[in-house]
């Protein structure tokens, strides 16, 4: 038989205290330690939830503000888009002739003229009286 026994039973509801034999403030020093511990422990808990807090506010802004801009893009009405402007081709008119005296100052004339090409979608530089050009805009 055993002289001195570890065991404890499961259903007993009393608190064990552990004490080193000799130093009687063993107990107290391990209890402040497991005080200082769980202290450190509530405080990190603390911290990891403030940060935690601000990262899902932050993903929130940013999710509402990515929301915002699609929808701004979206819902943006036509008649904000710069109109084009028309004119009626006359007898003697060139894409050139057109294209000089409509394109801004600072641009070529031939990449005016490949801009209303592309915009009424022709094929070649042939044009006659009355058809209805739209320039560009730049």
């Amino acid at each position: 038989m055993l002289k001195y026994s570890t065991y404890n039973s499961i259903y007993n509801n009393e608190d064990i205290k552990v004490s080193a034999p000799g130093n009687p403030t063993a107990n107290s020093n391990v209890t402040k330690i497991k005080d200082a511990i769980l202290h450190s422990v509530a405080a990190l808990s603390s911290l990891f939830r403030q940060v935690s807090l601000m990262k899902m506010l932050l993903v929130l802004m940013l999710v509402i503000s990515g929301f915002t801009v699609v929808g701004n893009v979206f819902a943006g009405s036509v008649s904000s888009m710069k109109p084009d402007k028309r004119i009626v081709v006359e007898r003697g008119d060139t894409l050139w002739s057109i294209a000089l005296s409509n394109k801004p100052e600072d641009m070529k004339t031939a990449v005016y003229i490949e801009g209303i090409m592309k915009s009424n979608h022709l094929e070649n530089s042939f044009i006659k009286a009355g058809d209805i050009l739209t320039l560009p805009l730049y």
